[in-house]
This record gives C-alpha cells, structure tokens and sequence, in this order.
C-alpha cells in the first residue's frame, strides 16, 4: 500500500505549483511590508524546493520548503509539496498534516484532497477517505465533466478507489 503511494508520488512530478510571480503575489498580499529580499529568498526557496523534488532530490527538496514554511508560515503550495516530499519519504502521517493544512488553507485544491484521501485509507482510516472522496464528488457534480479541473477531479476520486480496495483487500482473510 505505502508503495503505491509513493510510486504515484514519483510519477507526480509535473506538479501544478504556483508560478514565482503568483507566488510573490501571494507573499506581498498577506505581509505587505515584507522586506524584498527576503521575499525573493522565500521565492528561491520555494522554486530551488520544486527544482529538487522534480530531479528526485527528496531530502534537499525537504530542507528548502522547511526554509520556505519557516519564512512564509501557511502557503497552500509550499504545505502540497511537503505533503508529496513525505510521502516520498514513506512518511504518512506527515504527510497527512500537510494534506490537511492545504485543504485547509485553500479548499479549491483538488490534488491534495485526493492525496490525503489516499492516505487516510492507507492508514486505516476509511471514514476519513470517504470524506475526501465525498468532497470531491461535490466537486464532480458541480464541475459537470465539463471544468478545467475535471479531469483531476476524476484522477482523484480514482486515486482514493484505489488506495481504499487495496485497503479492503488486504483485510480481508486469506
């Protein structure tokens, strides 16, 4: 089950983050008076964490988005990457904090709610799936097949399918 989860962390690479200038966007509005360099830090961060997690360097991946929350605080994107960082790491219940603070910060993210979806089931803990793919189904219905994000949506609710029947199987007697 962990190994599903992380191999479909590994083929997460092309990750829909925020772009530097949406991020710096981000940054100013919440702390208008943030000193300039130290915002481009947070973006150099924030796009060197990126950077690394794409090649495959979970560990400095890791370090530059602890940097960057340490700097920032909450930043739906930063929480998401950290979020995939740690379950490359096979680490789940960290992960799952960081899944839960993106739906948190930004409720219109359909990544991370499939991810912690997945990672409530792997865990054990299917009312939890059940909520998130609940949350998502509201979204499919809304979305009608016919949104940007349809198509994420439908990945997603078939990512917690998934993690919830290998869940189920395995429980069940030999």
């Amino acid at each position: 089950m962990r190994m599903k989860l992380m191999q479909a962390a590994a083929c997460a690479v092309a990750l829909a983050l925020a772009a530097p200038t949406a991020l710096a966007q981000s940054l100013s509005e919440r702390a208008p008076n943030i000193d300039q360099s130290k915002m481009d830090d947070s973006i150099r961060s924030y796009q060197d964490a990126v950077k690394y997690y794409q090649g495959g360097q979970i560990g400095l991946a890791e370090k530059e988005l602890e940097k960057f929350l340490g700097k920032v605080g909450e930043h739906a994107g930063g929480n998401f990457l950290m979020g995939m960082v740690q379950v490359q790491q096979g680490n789940l219940e960290k992960a799952r904090t960081s899944f839960k603070t993106t739906v948190k910060l930004d409720p219109a993210m359909v990544s991370p709610k499939g991810w912690l979806g997945a990672i409530e089931a792997a865990l054990g803990n299917l009312p939890g799936a059940a909520a998130q793919k609940a949350e998502l189904e509201k979204l499919k219905a809304a979305c009608a097949g016919t949104c940007p994000k349809a198509a994420e949506i439908a990945q997603e609710i078939q990512r917690i399918d998934e993690n919830v029947a290998a869940v189920t199987q395995a429980q069940k007697p030999s």
